[in-house]
Order: structure tokens, then sequence, then C-alpha cells
């Protein structure tokens, strides 16, 4: 890894580009922001080699295939670290990605097929002592598990194996389909929510900048005003999109700035929009996803039968 990179306007704009949707081309951002294709690849390689931007990522749906996700924020305390709660937590099942926040607070998305009933809730509870479970919020079905194909399972996997960025053309000759089908399916995936592409970037390495979550209670009727205002009036400060896998009633944002009173004051026009029952900030130390599960579902369906034979 190089050195800690001190980043300026141009990468600040490229970081949240890439964070909304990591397969944008190096030229399509470059036109943007007035630089070249290679000026933004080499930006691209150094913000990659200084540990700012860990991995591009491929985000499922997890209800594209048939799960729910239960969202449980956890408190800890004496005797118990996030590390072990979030090991205690995958004892229920996979999981999405968890989140560390600064101090005791951490969040794991848990995927799950069935509702939560009470006895898991307390089961949950009693594996987590003494950490407290703060709250659970779960992610019903809002696509149908049938929607994926078996070429965009196959797609899908060598996105995984492959990574987030790999060109289309090379996509159509590992999957057997023509670069037309593989554009118009990937296509079709984002635009039912089924998939999209992010980061994992990593809080400790924007030298300058605080990473932060603000997690939005809406009425379900606001969603879209509320997501429309944040994007008006935020999208200097916003790094990722929200996720696909919130509950309808629920929004979430990473945003970044250059203090403790960006976060206060953003937190403080949130809970003034109209539809905003609560909203809360979370400064972020940690954020990590997983895809072994997806890769697990995917083998199962396509019969366990490897179509690419490419390591991670």
């Amino acid at each position: 890894m190089e050195k800690r990179m001190i980043l300026d306007k141009n990468d600040l704009t490229i970081l949240p580009t890439l964070a909304r949707d990591c397969r944008t081309s190096y030229s399509s951002i470059g036109s943007q922001i007035g630089l070249t294709p290679k000026s933004v690849k080499a930006r691209v390689k150094k913000m990659v080699r200084s540990g700012v931007i860990e991995r591009f990522v491929v985000r499922v749906n997890p209800a594209a295939l048939g799960y729910r996700t239960a969202l449980v924020l956890v408190k800890t305390c004496h005797g118990i670290t996030k590390d072990d709660v979030i090991q205690r937590v995958k004892e229920f099942g996979d999981l999405a990605y968890h989140v560390h926040h600064m101090g005791s607070t951490s969040v794991a998305a848990l995927i799950i097929k069935k509702p939560l009933d009470d006895n898991i809730i307390q089961s949950l509870n009693e594996r987590l002592k003494p950490a407290t479970v703060i709250n659970i919020a779960v992610a019903e079905l809002s696509v149908a598990s049938n929607d994926l194909s078996e070429t965009d399972l196959r797609i899908i996997k060598c996105l995984l194996l492959s990574g987030a960025r790999i060109e289309i053309s090379d996509i159509a000759k590992e999957v057997g389909i023509s670069e037309k089908t593989t554009t118009r399916r990937l296509n079709r995936m984002k635009e039912m929510r089924l998939l999209d592409f992010s980061l994992q970037c990593s809080p400790a390495a924007m030298i300058g900048y605080i990473q932060f979550v603000i997690l939005i209670t809406v009425a379900k009727f606001h969603y879209h005003n509320v997501l429309e205002r944040m994007y008006s009036e935020f999208q200097a400060n916003i790094l990722y999109s929200p996720s696909l896998i919130e509950p309808e009633d629920r929004l979430a944002f990473v945003l970044f700035g250059e203090n403790v009173f960006v976060v206060d004051h953003v937190l403080a026009r949130v809970n003034s929009f109209e539809g905003v029952k609560r909203a809360d900030a979370y400064i972020l130390t940690k954020w990590q996803y997983y895809d072994d599960w997806i890769m697990k579902e995917i083998n199962k369906r396509l019969l366990l039968r490897p179509i690419l034979h490419r390591s991670r």
C-alpha cells in the first residue's frame, strides 16, 4: 500500500461517482470534471493503492434471491467487542455487510429466509449479551425471487469472480452470450434494483474527512420526496447512494464532510424535512461487504455446476 494520500477536489468528485456506480467509465468521469480518461484512471489507481478504495463491489439485492434482510443495530459494552458482535450474528445466517461506528454501536445486515419470529429475536438477544440489541429492522421482499434468469446468474457470478469493472466484452465471452445481450441484461437488473455497483471505501484512509451515515425513518408516502431532497441539498457530500436492501420506511446515506460541524448541520437539516420521522447520524470507522452468500446461492441455483473457473 502507498503512503496515505491527501484527496483533492477532483478525487472528491471521482470517488462519489464511482461509489454510486463503479462501472462508470473513466472517459465519462473525465468529461464531467475536465480531465482525460488517462488522468482519471491514474487517480483511481492511486486511491486503490493508498487504500482509500478498498475494492469495487457488486451489490445484489437479497430479495432477488428470495431473502429478507434484518438490519441489526447493536450497542457493545465491556466484555464484548464489535468484532465479537459480528461473529455472533453470523451464527444466525450470512451477512450482506457490516458497519462499525465511532463509539459503541455497529450494524450487521443479516440475510434471512423467513420473517423473524420472537424466538429468533430472543435467541439473538441472548447470544449477543452483554451487548444490547437496540433495533432490528427487516427489509421485506420488494421484488420477485424469480426475476433472475440463469443468464443473469452467470453474469453476476462473472462479475464476482472477475471484478465489478470487468469489460462487457469479457463478460459476454465468459458467459457465452453477445455483448448486446450482456448490456441489456445488466441494464435490466440495475433498473429493477436487483443489483448495483459501488465501493468499499476506507474511512481511515480519507485524511481530513469524516465518513458518516445518516439513517432516516420516513413516512412511506414521503419516501421519494425525501430521497430527492437529500440529493438536491447534499449532492456534494453524498458518497454512497441508498442501499438496495433498506426497509421501505428507511433511507440510509453515507456522506463525508470536513468535521463534526458538517455532520451536525446535515443531521439538523434532514430532521427538518417534511415526512422525516427521525434521523440519526453515526460516524463510520469500518464498512465491509460480503459476497460469499451470493456465490453460494448462485452455485446452488446453477445445480453446483462450475460455470467459470477463474479464481478470485
